[in-house]
Order: structure tokens, then sequence, then C-alpha cells
């Protein structure tokens, strides 16, 4: 009759990396990933509503407030920009974990 070719595999080893390690940083960090898209979609976002910011009255100074709200918003978004940075890194495997080029020593 028909044998198979390979042996049934002893069960892994819960400390083997093959078993620890995630596949995808995203799935393996939900709160981290949705704090990312909620930043970078939070600030694409303020600037595509426009009825926000569409005014010209009231005035702060000589500005009209759409200007004002612009020039306020812009370090908004950069600080914004850079916690999703600082968040991105987090994902990053790192550089001695095995990923799927390097080969496991046996």
């Amino acid at each position: 009759m028909n044998q198979p070719d390979a042996t049934p595999s002893a069960p892994r080893d819960p400390r083997d990396p093959a078993v620890t390690q995630a596949k995808n940083p995203v799935a393996a960090h939900p709160i981290t990933s949705a704090a990312i898209f909620v930043l970078v979609a939070g600030s694409i976002c303020c600037t595509l509503i426009v009825p926000i910011y569409a005014h010209i009255t009231p005035k702060i100074g000589d500005f009209p407030f759409f200007y004002f709200y612009l020039l306020a918003y812009m370090p908004v978004v950069a600080i914004a920009l850079w916690l999703a940075s600082l968040l991105q890194r987090r994902l990053a495997t790192p550089t001695g974990a095995s990923g799927s080029d390097t080969e496991v020593a046996r």
C-alpha cells in the first residue's frame, strides 16, 4: 500500500523560534497597529474635511481662521507622524531574530 514519504514529526518545543516568533508584526501587536492607523488617518482626514477650517472669520490677529488653522495644524501633524514612526519601529523585528531568510541550526 501507499506509505507516507515523511515520518510524523515530534511536538515542537515551546522555546522553538518558529513557534514563538510571530509571522506578521501587525497581527502580533494589534493595539500598536491601530494607534498608528489612527494617527496617520487622523492627520490625513483633518485636512480633507474642509468645512472645519474654511472660514474667513473669526480672525485671529491679522490671520483669517483658515491660515491660523493650517499654521497650528502643521506642528500637530508633525508630532503625530513622529509618534507613528516611533510606534512603527516597535513593530519591526529585531536584527538578531531569525526570519524566513535565515536557516535554523539543528
